[in-house]
């Protein structure tokens, strides 16, 4: 069996190995490649950012190790389950014009900064309803609503989306409505004794975390990690807390997730549109109730998950639907085919194409005055109401530098002072898309959520982590890493969109890596083997048979807008192109 599973190692390393050319690097002053990376300091107290599927998983693998001494998760919500934890509070507006500048994609919230630490203050708020509604806000974007409506439904089949070790009930259907992912995620935590009620110290509810900082020792040498940290509750009808304090801890794992910052185009004239009716230019975090649009004409942008649910959504209500959609993308590496996810549109909902310019409305109109053109110059008028569901950025704005840098090359781009992970197209800098290879006892995970299950590749990402850090497993020198990943930027097509998407091979291949990688250091020290991920193909296979059903590109049965407004020309590769689009 040993020998079998080293051979299996040794496969998946000389696959992973082989993502691409091997890439040149010039570093004189790093470790020895031959040599497994050396932690600087022991790792005995660690931080979990996030208590959503990712975190959840973490903490189990870190608690199962029997290796740490504390392990505290920190969840800025009321309760567990990221962004399966619905309610009906609307998260704010998003501020069109921060698009035209160069960190729009790490301005939705801005870290605060008490004056003095620890502090404690109490406000009352009795016969104070402009106080009661400042803190009211305060506290609802302390928890920052998730990007869920009422009726929404997993788009994964429950026997993918479902914790390895932990399965959904008997009979339970494929398609879950997101109340039901909620209380899974709930049963979860509460069999690891972290839910809200089981009066666990190692979870800080409604706690955000501000700030990460170098903890450093008297000599000014870095031993581990520092966390600003603020809890943010109402105590009872009449009175808020807030509260800010740091805890220290030798690692981190980043389990914050990737749907916080959301973006909507700046297209020309919307600024001016959304300022003047911005209760009526929604982005799909916003959206929550099919009523919302009863009568109304609506224009979904969009044609990836969300945009295509929330048009199958207002279907039944709207007076008339417009799914609006680009045509000048069609990236090969995109997990999900667009087709996919316009099969559910139904027939009589309006594809349009791609939104050019919003005209301005005249001092004193209507947004149902405005004039709305299309690529090929058609103009729409008479909508009520915009919905945008152009997706999410990454941003950590907990993490005190960033880097809007386009650097490639054969040197690592990261120093030692202001370290590089994200542009908010991707995140980088990262072994394994997991350690931070500057300093590996930071770790992120469920950031590759395109393309993957966060709840299958959790539980393997989680183990590296825990046993990586528990010193049962190792991850290579600095160097190596650092080769491995530029090898891997080069494989992925360079750091841009979609550098983290994964196709179901290569999510396929990281897995078995995973699990040959930990496996083999597991028969060295007599750890537990890891079992090989769930194979789901099957399933997946009818749900993607059922979701395409009697659906092709053929635009036969939609209006017919679509054949003058997504290009001139009535060509179905053309079609094919914009169905394929990011949006």
């Amino acid at each position: 069996m040993f020998r079998e599973l080293i051979i299996a190692s040794l496969a998946v390393q000389l696959c992973i190995g082989t993502l691409a050319p091997q890439v040149s690097l010039k570093s004189p002053d790093w470790e020895d490649e031959s040599y497994p990376y050396r932690f600087e300091w022991p790792i005995k107290d660690v931080a979990v950012i996030g208590a959503g599927v990712s975190g959840l998983l973490a903490y189990r693998a870190l608690a199962e190790t029997d290796h740490f001494k504390r392990i505290r998760v920190f969840e800025r919500d009321s309760t567990l389950g990221g962004n399966w934890h619905y309610s009906d509070e609307e998260a704010k507006a998003v501020p069109i014009e921060r698009g035209t500048t160069d960190d729009w994609w790490k301005s939705d919230y801005v870290p605060t900064m008490p004056r003095e630490l620890p502090s404690h203050n109490i406000y009352s708020v009795k016969g104070n309803d402009t106080l009661r509604d400042e803190l009211e806000w305060r506290r609802i974007n302390q928890r920052q609503p998730k990007p869920l409506w009422k009726n929404l439904r997993a788009n994964t089949p429950a026997p993918q989306q479902q914790v390895p070790g932990f399965s959904w009930p008997p009979g339970v259907e494929w398609a879950s409505h997101h109340s039901k992912v909620q209380r899974y995620l709930r049963s979860f935590a509460s069999w690891l004794g972290i839910n809200n009620g089981d009066r666990n110290e190692d979870i800080s509810y409604d706690t955000r975390v501000e700030l990460i900082t170098k903890h450093l020792d008297k000599k000014g040498k870095q031993i581990g990690w520092t966390l600003l940290l603020r809890k943010f509750i109402q105590t009872d009808n009449e009175r808020y807390e807030e509260s800010y304090w740091e805890e220290h801890f030798d690692a981190v794992v980043v389990a914050s997730g990737r749907f916080n910052i959301p973006h909507i185009p700046s297209i020309p004239g919307l600024i001016e549109w959304q300022t003047r009716f911005p209760d009526q230019i929604l982005h799909s975090r916003q959206y929550r109730f099919t009523d919302s649009v009863k009568n109304q004409n609506v224009i979904v942008v969009g044609a990836s998950a969300s945009a295509t649910g929330i048009s199958l959504d207002i279907n039944p209500l709207a007076k008339t639907s417009y799914l609006s959609i680009r045509e000048n993308s069609n990236d090969p590496r995109a997990p999900v085919r667009r087709e996919t996810h316009l099969s559910s549109v139904p027939s009589n909902t309006t594809i349009i194409g791609e939104i050019v310019r919003f005209h301005p409305i005249p001092r004193g109109g209507n947004l149902t005055d405005g004039r709305i053109e299309l690529l090929n110059g058609t103009i729409i008028t008479g909508i009520d109401r915009l919905i945008f569901g152009t997706g999410f950025r990454y941003a950590f704005p907990f993490l005190p530098q960033y880097h809007n840098s386009s650097a490639s090359g054969n040197v690592p781009v990261d120093s030692e002072e202001q370290p590089i992970i994200t542009d908010g197209s991707h995140v980088r800098s990262l072994y394994l898309d997991t350690f931070y290879i500057n300093q590996p006892t930071l770790a992120f995970q469920g950031l590759e959520n395109v393309g993957i299950q966060t709840f299958v590749y959790g539980k393997y990402a989680g183990e590296a982590i825990a046993r990586v850090w528990s010193g049962k497993a190792h991850v290579p020198s600095r160097q190596a890493q650092w080769k491995h990943f530029w090898n891997t930027v080069e494989e992925r097509g360079g750091l841009k969109k979609g550098f983290q998407w994964l196709n179901n091979e290569a999510n396929s291949r990281y897995l078995n890596y995973f699990v040959a990688w930990l496996n083999s250091a597991a028969a060295k020290n007599g750890d537990k083997l890891l079992e090989l991920p769930p194979d789901v193909s099957e399933e997946m296979d009818l749900w993607m048979k059922a979701r395409a059903a009697g659906v092709s590109v053929n635009p036969d049965g939609r209006n017919d807008l679509w054949q003058n407004s997504v290009t001139p020309e009535k060509d179905s590769t053309r079609w094919r192109r914009a169905v394929l689009d990011d949006w």
